[in-house]
């Protein structure tokens, strides 16, 4: 408390000093009285003069970046308008993929998130953070929200049972044209999912209906920057997405899992840590 009673006491001396005019000073020292108030109010008149212009100056330029999206929308409104209205039923189809790939995804490609924003969610159930799973790490299609496990030893069930036996998983995402193909070898504690991948497509609007908003914002951060695929690895008890891309490594629970790539798709090899360790 001393030391602010001390700063209020130099910053009122320097007040005082600061409007002692040349009055009484015979060196003349000191400006006048007036010279200060025309310095003081004229620097104040600048500064006010000069924030007012930034804000002037933003404000214009925010109406000038909103006026150019309300016209971008408006011209792609129309143009999709113009393709709905001018096609026939054989066209209709072709037509949709040039809506869907030129004018669509040539606009939000490098941002998903911007374009998911726009479709409503309608999942009743969101397959990720409310599923019930017996893996800790799963695989899930982003079309239809199936997941497939890839845990080598199911919950419940003793490791020795699996003695010899070798497990298979079949899988098919008809959106993408993706075949799933899972083996597993808990004797010899490794497994392995093989992908095969058809066109590549992930449908946002599947994707409205299976996840929850918060678990397609993490989907959509596991491939930032780059093309979101049609299938991502899942910890069912963190409820962390990874990334299925060549050469990717996660340790998910008790497994350790490493992507690699095949001539037409991935590979995820799948190993216990627990056994090893």
């Amino acid at each position: 408390m001393a030391k602010i009673n001390r700063l209020k006491m130099k910053l009122r001396k320097k007040w005082k000093d600061f409007w002692v005019g040349d009055e009484y000073d015979d060196t003349k020292k000191h400006l006048s009285q007036s010279d200060k108030r025309f310095i003081l109010y004229g620097y104040s008149l600048i500064g006010t003069c000069t924030i007012a212009f930034i804000l002037l100056i933003f404000g214009i330029n925010i109406r000038r970046i909103d006026h150019k999206n309300s016209t971008d929308m408006e011209e792609l409104l129309n143009m999709v308008t113009a393709y709905i209205e001018s096609a026939t039923n054989e066209e209709y189809d072709e037509i949709a993929q040039t809506i869907r790939h030129d004018l669509v995804f040539s606009e939000y490609r490098e941002d998903m998130e911007k374009l998911v924003q726009y479709i409503p969610n309608t999942s009743d159930i969101c397959h990720a953070c409310e599923g019930s799973y017996p893996a800790q790490a799963v695989l899930v299609c982003l079309n239809n929200g199936e997941s497939y496990p890839l845990d080598l030893y199911e919950r419940g069930i003793s490791k020795e049972d699996y003695e010899g036996n070798e497990l298979m998983t079949f899988g098919y995402d008809e959106i993408s044209q993706t075949s799933i193909h899972i083996s597993k070898s808990p004797g010899q504690n490794h497994g392995s999912a093989e992908i095969e991948q058809g066109n590549g497509i992930v449908s946002l609007h599947r994707m409205k209906k299976a996840f929850c908003d918060n678990c397609i914002k993490a989907i959509l951060d596991t491939v930032k920057n780059q093309a979101i695929e049609e299938l991502v690895m899942y910890d069912t008890e963190k409820n962390i997405f990874y990334p299925v891309e060549y050469g990717y490594k996660a340790q998910i629970g008790d497994y350790a899992l490493e992507t690699g790539y095949e001539d037409r798709g991935y590979k995820i090899k799948v190993k216990s840590i627990r056994l090893t360790e």
